[in-house]
């Protein structure tokens, strides 16, 4: 329908870089994950100016694959679209890498984020596959386990859904971009790009912090999060 509001969602772990000497520390990463909410009606125009934007680099909007000044371009190229907004979830510090076990933190994170987007009235999301076999199964597989905890606890309705697509829809570019740039400011690399679009942010959800989740609006403001007794 023109007028479903749909999420597009992707990720980015990271390790600690120490701001005085630029040196990548491989013990503490942090992971992002960023929901971007567009009009499904909107769909064709945004994939058309993404395309157009990453025609400016010859190549598409990816994140990791872009310097530092080709980033900057492409944030400030999807801050000019009109039509979408951003939601992210976080971990509100580094977590340790001998503890870190990214199907468990990817989990906890995307329960968090069905939860805030139902609740925000967006019923359907498309997550960026990660089909890869992991102990077992698939962080694809895993997402909807997440999914089916959470309906049967009737923390969101029976009525989301998810569903996964590769990098040929162009729109998770968009999530891609501001997950990459977040983690890039939590992890002392670059805080250039994600100042270009963090007024696009309506909310950020940290979470694994010692004093449980809290949700950030705007600056200065915070609330606890409605999903916050997951995360302890």
């Amino acid at each position: 329908m023109d007028t479903e509001l749909v999420a597009y969602l992707d990720e980015s772990r990271k390790p600690m870089r120490n701001p005085a000497t630029g040196r990548v520390d491989h013990r503490f990463h942090h992971y992002v994950v960023a929901a971007v909410v567009i009009l499904d009606g909107e769909s064709a125009d945004i994939r058309h100016r993404l395309g157009r934007i990453g025609g400016r680099f010859g190549y598409p909007l990816h994140y990791r694959s872009l310097g530092p000044g080709s980033r900057i371009g492409a944030l400030e190229g999807i801050e000019e679209i009109n039509g979408w907004d951003g939601y992210i979830f976080e971990t509100a510090r580094a977590l340790p890498d001998a503890h870190f076990k990214e199907h468990h933190v990817r989990a906890k994170i995307m329960e968090a984020a069905f939860v805030r987007l139902c609740s925000e009235g967006i019923m359907r999301a498309v997550l960026e596959t990660r089909s890869a076999p992991m102990q077992g199964f698939t962080l694809d597989q895993k997402d909807h386990q997440v999914l089916n905890g959470l309906q049967r606890q009737k923390s969101v309705l029976a009525g989301f859904r998810i569903s996964h697509a590769d990098k040929t829809e162009a729109i998770l570019q968009l999530p891609d971009l501001l997950a990459g740039s977040r983690s890039d400011w939590l992890c002392s690399v670059d805080r250039n790009p994600y100042a270009r679009v963090s007024h696009r942010v309506l909310a950020l959800t940290p979470l694994f912090a010692r004093q449980g989740a809290v949700t950030r609006r705007g600056p200065g403001t915070a609330i606890r999060s409605r999903s916050g007794a997951y995360f302890r």
